[in-house]
């Protein structure tokens, strides 16, 4: 839909919404994404959603408000929550070692080092400082070969535990807590809650966190009922900057097609959601953990997730392969990237908003300051290949009114 009445109300000029429009019109014009949405929000109220460009080329598809995408890495801040909601029953601390579910994680090993020399906790599996990787920085860390060859194969078919047979035998990169990483440590965190919870992932999420929140598209795999909503995943190729890079009938998350099931339900980059669904999750983060009456999490466990928990040395931030360069003015905390200095970062924002995104550039960030949430969703690998983040966030502050 375009701007509405509601803009200023919402506390956007319509000018600036407008501006946002013409933005993500411009960069599906020049071919840098076949299509995107963007969902801006203050105090609760939807300003704009706006749908431009095509969920699929080929037959015509264009996307719309209820198109559903991969939302890849923006399930860790899900994952994220839904641990955190076990620790609040009293299941374990944060400084916890996880080797207490996961025995195998005591007899890991660093490369060129030998024995880990302290347990891994599950305050370093939240924050990517655990000593993992996700295999996109071979030159810099020859383990990530070994990661490379196993996320490069079919892994829908696989378990989260099967899974993470092959993963645990892995060196580590570095010694828990000496270096912030990327990594499968929300995958692992996803299997703590099964062991916890002692419910598949999946369902422990679907009780927990969708039906409270009335996310009624957010799923590890699509059904087929949906499959027509589903946007088509396209990539840079020399040849193609717009390369179409999966088939429904070839798709890890629709089994229906494939007649292969969708195994994994990956805590770190599995589930596949819309504009709505995630706009009701951020939304509750922004409340402080309250949605509509319904508690998912407490206020405090809000605040503990939404701070910075990396010491100064592990700082700036690197996202290993992801993204070139250091990420400076952001710190971590358990599940998001965290503004520190907005200063010294290179896109607009206010200390203390929170943020993360997906490989396939999705992207959510949520401002306490200004009581804004704001979400990208295309389906373009590969991620930050072009500046569309950080155009969009800047031109959502530009356009508060």
């Amino acid at each position: 839909m375009k701007a509405t009445d509601t803009a200023r109300s919402a506390g956007f000029s319509r000018a600036g919404l407008e501006a946002i429009e013409s933005l993500m019109r411009d960069y599906v014009a020049a071919g840098k994404s076949a299509g995107m949405l963007t969902l801006v929000s203050q105090g609760g109220q939807i300003a704009q959603l706006a749908c431009h460009g095509h969920a699929d080329i080929a037959s015509n598809r264009p996307i719309q408000a209820d198109t559903i995408f991969r939302i890849y890495s923006m399930t860790k801040p899900i994952t994220s929550v839904a641990l955190m909601s076990l620790m609040e029953e009293g299941h374990f601390a944060l400084d916890d070692a996880a080797k207490r579910w996961i025995p195998a994680l005591a007899k890991l090993e660093v490369y060129q080092q030998g024995k880990i020399a302290s347990d891994i906790t599950i305050r370093q599996l939240l924050t990517h400082t655990a000593g993992f990787s996700y295999g996109f920085r071979p030159d810099r860390f020859p383990v990530d070969e070994l990661y490379a060859k196993v996320w490069r194969g079919r892994l829908q078919d696989q378990t989260i535990e099967q899974l993470l047979q092959t993963l645990l035998e892995f060196p580590l990169v570095a010694q828990p807590g000496t270096l912030w990483n990327y990594s499968i440590a929300t995958d692992i965190c996803g299997y703590l809650i099964e062991l916890i919870s002692g419910m598949p992932l999946a369902d422990y999420l679907q009780q927990t966190i969708f039906d409270p929140l009335e996310m009624v598209d957010t799923a590890f795999e699509v059904g087929a009922d949906k499959i027509e909503r589903f946007a088509t995943l396209y990539g840079y190729r020399e040849d193609n900057p717009l390369a179409q890079l999966e088939t429904n009938d070839s798709s890890p998350f629709i089994s229906a097609l494939s007649g292969i099931p969708v195994k994994l339900h990956s805590g770190g980059g599995g589930l596949t959601s819309t504009a709505s669904d995630y706009w009701r999750f951020a939304q509750m983060m922004l409340n402080r953990g309250e949605s509509n009456g319904r508690r998912i999490i407490e206020a405090e466990t809000v605040a503990l997730m939404t701070r910075n928990h990396l010491p100064e040395d592990l700082l700036p931030l690197s996202f290993n392969g992801v993204a070139e360069g250091d990420f400076s003015g952001y710190g971590f905390g358990l599940g998001y990237c965290i503004n520190l200095d907005p200063a010294n970062t290179a896109a607009a924002g206010s200390r203390g908003d929170f943020a993360w995104g997906g490989m396939a550039d999705t992207y959510c960030w949520v401002d306490p300051e200004q009581q804004l949430v704001a979400i990208l969703l295309q389906q373009y690998l590969p991620s930050l290949h072009h500046a569309g983040r950080k155009d969009f966030r800047n031109a959502v502050y530009r356009a508060l009114s």
